[in-house]
């Protein structure tokens, strides 16, 4: 059986400028009475220079049409960029919610966030990221603390103890 690729281009308004979002998937739902689109298997999302690969991705409109939610679940792997220049992220998450008015990413289960450019890695249960201004909480669960793995430059002349 052939498999059926849907390309759906939905336009985004944040702060009243018009943003483009390209979505595919293997199948693609829509419910025009709860304003909700389900896109499902092999999601691969791309905004600006954002992307996000998931297995199920949820999208909420409100009246006007516009994306209030995006819900990705199954392992979602993404690459998020701030507003602060050359700042952005990579990682997984079994689940991330992003909340395009107040630019807010929030990632639940097993979150392994990392920032190349600073050479960290953050992991923990749930991480709220904001994407003005690039900071980011952390909170670790019962039995898995917060993780937070960084390099230190020591000062020119300092001896190793």
């Amino acid at each position: 059986m052939k498999k059926t690729m849907l390309i759906c281009l939905v336009a985004v308004f944040v702060s009243a400028a018009s943003k483009s979002v390209a979505i595919t998937s293997d199948r693609f739902e829509a419910d025009e009475t709860k304003r909700v689109t389900k896109f499902i298997g092999h999601v691969h999302l791309e905004r600006e220079e954002d992307e996000l690969n998931a297995s199920v991705v949820t999208v909420h409109f409100d009246e006007k049409r516009r994306p209030v939610r995006y819900e990705a679940a199954g392992g979602a792997s993404f690459v998020l960029h701030m507003k602060k220049a050359d700042q952005y992220y990579t990682g997984k998450a079994d689940r991330l919610i992003y909340l395009p008015g107040k630019e807010i990413y929030e990632l639940f289960g097993n979150v392994l966030l990392k920032q190349p450019e600073l050479d960290r890695v953050i992991s923990g249960e749930k991480v709220i990221v904001e994407r003005r201004s690039g900071k980011a909480s952390v909170e670790g669960g019962r039995n898995r603390p917060v993780k937070f793995i960084f390099k230190v430059e020591e000062p020119d002349g300092a001896k190793d103890r």
